[in-house]
């Protein structure tokens, strides 16, 4: 029995209890296919230990036939994670595995010793039309690109293994498939990242790493045989991966919270917080430049009726609907913002003169005019608008807001002193349509 095979049973053990205990706290489709991908590596060495205890006959083959697919198995179950994520299910991770079958098959052949060219042939014509079954779905949706290098991908591998089968390699033909299936794993854990960040560059690399450990295997038992690694070296890369998934997984988390905390959540607009960044960063690159930053204020004129007659669901459509008309208005290079309450900023840049900040200003209020439909009521509402332009109206933040928040009171009591085209009169809300 090989005991040093121990160590890496505990170490996997713990790695398939961690993945458990986050996917417990997350129900992400791609870490349920992680935790899958590692339960397969613990049965892998299971199998290696079974195989190591037993003595030379076809139990020990079947055990390491076992060892062997477990490998193929995690390949495209981490495969299957590195899809879309939104569309990725995990019946689809099962009718994939099940398309593996081929290329288990072709596994037990070879570890049974099967020289038979044409069996070989044939479940890797097999192999390719069960590939290209499962990625049909995918084809669909996919740009043209990515159609075309997935066919070529299918094409170059399974073409290679065509030719070790017509010229009898079939060792090579076991190291060509570990390492061609783990190099798709880094290309599809590369491709689908959201964003490329430490974690996913050192996971990507430790999965190419994982690649290269079958055909550095194969040369040094080839023509190295007197050199021998302890299986810590050989077991580096699994270790590698496990370490960058969990870092990757930090980073998502930290990123998403900084996302959140920048960001209000009902509109999912830029919040206060980002907004003073952002303004202080545009007021910082305009000084000393012929650029000028302009800052609207716009409060919505009779929100507060609005929710106390419909409701906070109610008022919390119209806050989004408003929000998507607001943006969709917006230059680009320009920040809209959700102030708390009704209030929304925007900050313009690149500016020449007033008259360019009044026109946005008027484009963005006429952009409310039209009636608003929240949860089967049709709703009018206006904005009070005000404005303030660097330098002439503050050359700091402070100073710009609070010159463009004078102009919005302002603007608010002449809209309180006469009825606006929206349909509201005095700030009080108006129910145009009921369609109830």
């Amino acid at each position: 029995m090989n005991y040093s095979l121990i160590p890496d049973f505990i170490a996997i053990s713990g790695l398939v209890l961690v993945f458990g205990s986050l996917l417990r706290h997350s129900r992400q489709t791609r870490l349920r296919s992680w935790l899958i991908g590692w339960i397969l590596i613990l049965v892998h060495i299971v199998a290696q230990i079974v195989n190591s205890a037993l003595p030379p006959g076809k139990a020990a083959d079947a055990a390491l036939a076992v060892s062997l697919a477990m490998l193929l198995l995690t390949a495209i179950t981490f495969i299957w994670a590195g899809n879309d994520r939104q569309t990725a299910r995990v019946k689809d991770l099962y009718l994939m595995l099940l398309a593996s079958v081929p290329e288990v098959v072709l596994f037990g052949c070879l570890v049974y010793d099967v020289h038979s060219t044409g069996t070989y042939l044939a479940l890797t014509a097999l192999g390719v039309m069960t590939t290209l079954w499962v990625f049909r779905g995918k084809q669909q949706g996919a740009q043209g690109f990515q159609r075309l290098a997935r066919v070529l991908g299918v094409a170059v591998v399974y073409s290679v293994q065509a030719i070790l089968v017509l010229r009898e390699s079939f060792d090579l033909i076991l190291v060509w498939i570990l390492f061609s299936y783990y190099v798709g794993v880094a290309f599809f854990f590369w491709h689908r990242a959201p964003r490329f960040t430490v974690g996913v560059v050192f996971t990507t690399i430790s999965f190419v790493a994982w690649a290269a450990v079958f055909p550095m295997a194969y040369l040094l038992q080839s023509y190295l045989p007197s050199v021998h690694l302890d299986n810590e070296v050989w077991n580096l890369p699994k270790f590698l991966v496990a370490t960058g998934m969990i870092f990757t997984l930090l980073e998502e988390k930290m990123g998403q919270a900084e996302y959140a905390s920048l960001h209000d959540s009902l509109t999912d607009l830029p919040n206060r917080r980002m907004f003073v960044r952002e303004l202080e960063a545009a007021l910082t690159e305009a000084r000393g430049s012929a650029r000028r930053v302009a800052l609207l204020i716009l409060d919505l004129d009779g929100f507060k009726e609005i929710n106390d007659r419909y409701g906070h669901a109610v008022g919390d459509a119209l806050l989004q609907s408003v929000a998507q008309r607001l943006q969709s208005h917006m230059r680009e290079g320009d920040v809209l913002a959700r102030m708390g309450g009704d209030e929304f900023a925007a900050i313009l840049t690149s500016m020449s003169h007033r008259a360019a900040v009044e026109r946005i200003a008027h484009k963005l209020a006429t952009a409310l005019e039209s009636e608003v439909e929240c949860q089967g009521f049709r709703l009018s509402i206006s904005v009070s608008v005000g404005l303030a332009l660097s330098p002439e109206d503050g050359d700091d933040e402070l100073q710009l807001y609070a010159n463009a928040d004078r102009s919005m009171y302002e603007h608010k009591l002449v809209n309180r002193t006469r009825s606006t085209a929206g349909g509201l009169l005095s700030g009080q809300p108006h129910e145009a349509v009921s369609l109830q």
